[in-house]
């Protein structure tokens, strides 16, 4: 059975906005024939909208424009029929050409202002519309190779490609070039906006997920960060994060924090802390690469990767994938080119 609500939006006129769809989280990498397997790149996601008048809008999954911050982005987007929304991802890079998260949040922070200093590219891999044309019931094999055929790659706008049945191999190129990890999305997969489905599946090389602020430690602006997640109804700790942080994230996060104060802890009960703790609301959401989960439910090195503006708390959840590979990728494989792609 379709989704109702689904179905609703495709009957009616072309969309203002979409929650794009989401994946969940796989407990190891595979290879299977029934689906194809495209790199997990570090960004920001982000769907673009080209009306049928050619008027291009760019907006995240939390439904905010940032077309006016990536000019680069909008141009390159006259490449898109009119009449159609893709589902991509907003990347920076480092001077390796690897997707970095937190030079990303610089330039969306800095806006159109840092263009040349911190260009950015969006790498489409679905399409939702084409020409006025809803695709979301079709399969994703078939939306891709619409997608591929409708959209011209070049400037800062890209067609990543993916690789059929090897997952394994693509995760272990991953996981050499240190990339965040692979998505398999099964063949016949509609698109599902809004929603988390099992159709797609995320397996992530390098450990990152969103957690909620809690509260903070330290003098100000503040020492390290209490995090935690939603589980079962409840919000539980997981921590404090105390690295990672450059100039402008210690400026923008301590802001919020003092916005946030509440005096009030928002666990219940209140957990035993080792140091005195300033609570706040459960409203600020932030990225944290870590190594592992701590038998006690704590993150073992973990480093603040960024802020997460488009995510609501709600959303940050305790994802449970298992990660264990080894070997080697031949250089000329696909795998290791899709490693490697050339922003």
């Amino acid at each position: 059975m379709g989704n109702p609500d689904q179905l609703q939006i495709e009957l009616e006129s072309f969309p203002s906005e979409l929650r794009p769809m989401q994946a969940a989280s796989a407990e190891a990498p595979f290879s299977s024939p029934e689906y194809l397997f495209e790199v997990k790149w570090d960004g920001l996601r982000c769907l673009v909208f080209r009306d049928r008048d050619g008027r291009v809008r760019i907006q995240d999954r939390g439904l905010n424009d940032l077309t006016a911050d990536v000019p680069e982005v909008v141009a390159a987007a006259a490449r898109v029929p009119p009449g159609s929304v893709i589902d991509g991802e907003l990347v920076a890079t480092d001077p390796d050409g690897r997707p970095d998260y937190p030079r990303l949040r610089r330039r969306l922070a800095g806006g159109a202002a840092l263009r040349d200093q911190i260009p950015v590219a969006y790498l489409a891999f679905d399409a939702l519309y084409l020409e006025e044309r809803p695709l979301m019931r079709h399969p994703v094999a078939r939306r891709r190779a619409r997608l591929r055929k409708a959209v011209e790659p070049g400037g800062h706008i890209f067609v990543p490609d993916h690789i059929d049945e090897d997952g394994v191999e693509l995760f272990e190129a991953c996981l050499e070039r240190g990339l965040e990890g692979v998505v398999a999305k099964h063949k016949q997969s509609p698109y599902v906006a809004g929603q988390r489905s099992p159709f797609w599946l995320k397996v992530k090389a390098v450990k990152s997920d969103d957690f909620v602020v809690i509260g903070w430690t330290g003098d100000k602006p503040f020492d390290a960060l209490v995090v935690g997640y939603h589980e079962d109804g409840r919000l539980l700790p997981c921590g404090t994060v105390g690295g990672g942080y450059d100039e402008g994230a210690v400026q923008t996060v301590g802001d919020a924090l003092v916005a946030l104060a509440s005096h009030q802890s928002p666990l219940e009960p209140p957990p035993i802390m080792t140091k005195p703790v300033h609570w706040v609301r459960p409203e600020l959401v932030v990225s944290v690469r870590y190594s592992e989960w701590s038998p006690d439910g704590t993150l073992r090195f973990p480093i603040f990767n960024g802020l997460r503006p488009e995510v609501h708390p709600a959303e940050a959840v305790r994802h449970r994938p298992r990660v264990v590979i080894s070997g080697h990728v031949k250089p000329g494989s696909l795998a290791y080119d899709l490693t490697r792609f050339p922003f």
